[in-house]
């Protein structure tokens, strides 16, 4: 789930009332599971070196009781007090006052106030919690002089943000100019923040990792609404329907894929098997004769309908019976095509998956959108989408407009890369949570796209479609990486869209089975 600054201050709150858990208890428990998850990778054979670097708000404080916590443990910690002319909140106070405790009889704690002539070790590992969530404002001097020293330290130390890297807003966009630590790591609390997920701040937060606090949350209702949610395997478990003993091809779907050109034939080919793998129990697919010849040796179970041209054309629904439909990989934007597009949406009133080629007709002639079926599915990528919607001066922005989109034109649009976003016309919002760098390549958004026509076709509303295909997608790309027998051989730099396809079984046996996706035993029916 992600939150609002506000909407974490109030979730804080209501669960210091409700369970009831004081403030620096509350904060103990945050230093405690971030302690255990530094613990799970930590090398137990040396003295590992710490460097806590804390401001004199409650993020101070986190990084206070936390060296409280490494130091106990025998570990040699380093804290640097960053407070400038700040006052420290009352529960950094007491953790600084613990920390002063323990410093006179562990010899391996020292506490030091900043300055830009600090030693540093080679491999230290650097926390910093000199700013959490609540800043509002950029970070100058005497604070940009310790986020400056943090950051030259980079290339030779790990540097760990707590909760968020110092100077970035969580809310709202930072500006590249800003002073901000530039994490390796993150370690949040509780919830993701929308400034994690965009890519404007990768180099900012590094890998983020949430750690669960038990932070309560009042029921969702009008008056408490997250930003955004997030998939996870859970979601997908309520989602997925499994198959039933008497299914058979009809039970499971029809679909009609329109892609392809003679210029362009691998797109359909890689739509209509990803449909296939996905589970439909029919795909046909309205292409032209190089498609079609091509999808005759490479995916023997798909069925043709060959264009008159060398490109889409023309099509009728009326005898075709089919329960959903996808158009767009490798069409291109012919004359030909863009006047045939236009009679699919005068003849459709279902819900349509559009895709590549179709949104850039569409981006051309905007006065159609409003014709688009209620629901319709559109997956385009950053670009794709600028064409629809305009430029965007930052992530934020563009996230803006996406939700404005979906809700103007009442389709769901899958907002394609790293945590794809996926905008429902009611205005709520969620992350793709699968996936991996390796899948930035051609015909990755082809298999989707027959991902999508599978779900569909075999029944799932909009909605669930949507959320589970762009799940699956992530997934088959993560697990097609996990080859426990050979992983030498399967790197980000390897992964073809083929490979998203072949590894679609491995999402949905994660779904349908208890078993690590990464392991080839200890699988265990649910």
């Amino acid at each position: 789930m992600v939150l609002s600054v506000p909407q974490i201050r109030d979730s804080e709150l209501f669960t210091m009332q409700t369970e009831p858990i004081a403030p620096i208890d509350l904060m103990e428990r945050a230093a405690t599971a971030l302690f255990h998850e530094i613990r799970k990778t930590a090398n137990y054979e040396v003295k590992n070196s710490y460097m806590i670097f804390c401001g004199a708000g409650n993020n101070g404080g986190d990084g206070l009781a936390l060296a409280r916590l490494l130091a106990s443990d025998d570990e040699e910690v380093t804290v640097v007090k960053c407070f400038g002319a700040m006052s420290l909140s009352p529960d950094c106070a007491t953790n600084l006052q613990r920390l002063e405790k323990l410093s006179e009889q562990n010899m391996n704690l020292h506490i030091v106030d900043f300055n830009p002539d600090l030693q540093v070790k080679d491999g230290a590992h650097i926390f910093d919690a000199v700013f959490g969530i609540g800043l509002s404002r950029p970070i100058s001097g005497y604070f940009a002089e310790v986020v400056g020293f943090i950051n030259s330290q980079k290339r030779k130390c790990k540097i760990v943000s707590i909760d968020v890297p110092s100077g970035l807003f969580a809310d709202v966009p930072t500006p590249r100019e800003n002073i901000v630590v530039n994490a390796d790591e993150t370690y949040t609390f509780q919830f993701q923040k929308l400034a994690y997920l965009l890519p404007e701040n990768a180099e900012r937060v590094g890998e983020v990792s949430v750690l669960d606090i038990g932070l309560k949350l009042p029921d969702e209702n009008a008056l408490f609404r997250p930003v955004a949610k997030m998939t996870d395997l859970d979601l997908m478990r309520k989602i997925y329907r499994p198959l039933h003993r008497f299914d058979h091809k009809g039970t499971n779907g029809f679909g009609l894929l329109i892609a392809g050109s003679d210029v362009m034939p691998g797109a359909a080919v890689l739509a209509a098997e990803a449909a296939m793998r996905a589970g439909i129990g029919k795909v046909l697919v309205h292409t032209s004769l190089r498609p079609a010849n091509a999808l005759a040796c490479r995916l023997p179970e798909a069925l043709v309908e060959i264009d008159d041209n060398d490109c889409f054309s023309n099509i009728s629904l009326e005898n075709l019976n089919v329960n959903a439909v996808a158009v767009g990989p490798g069409l291109g934007k012919s004359t030909k095509t863009v006047n045939a597009l236009k009679n699919l949406l005068d003849e459709i009133r279902s819900p349509l998956i559009i895709d590549a080629d179709a949104l850039n007709i569409l981006s051309e002639n905007k006065t159609w959108l409003a014709y688009l079926p209620e629901n319709s599915i559109l997956t385009p990528h950053f670009k794709e989408f600028e064409r629809l919607a305009g430029k965007s001066e930052n992530d934020f922005e563009r996230i803006g407009k996406l939700k404005d989109f979906s809700r103007k034109y009442g389709v769901i649009v899958i907002l394609k890369g790293a945590n794809s976003a996926v905008a429902f016309p009611d205005g709520r919002l969620f992350f793709n949570t699968t996936g991996n760098p390796g899948m930035a390549t051609a015909g990755a958004g082809d298999v989707l796209t027959g991902v999508l026509l599978a779900c569909l076709a075999k029944g799932y509303p909009p909605e669930h479609a949507a959320l589970l295909s762009v799940w699956l997608h992530g997934r088959a790309g993560d697990t097609a990486l996990a080859a426990p027998w050979d992983s030498a051989s399967y790197v980000h730099e390897s992964l073809i869209a083929s490979d998203i396809s072949y590894n679609l079984g491995k999402a949905f046996y994660e779904i349908k089975y208890e078993w690590d996706a990464n392991s080839c035993f200890d699988r265990k029916v649910l």
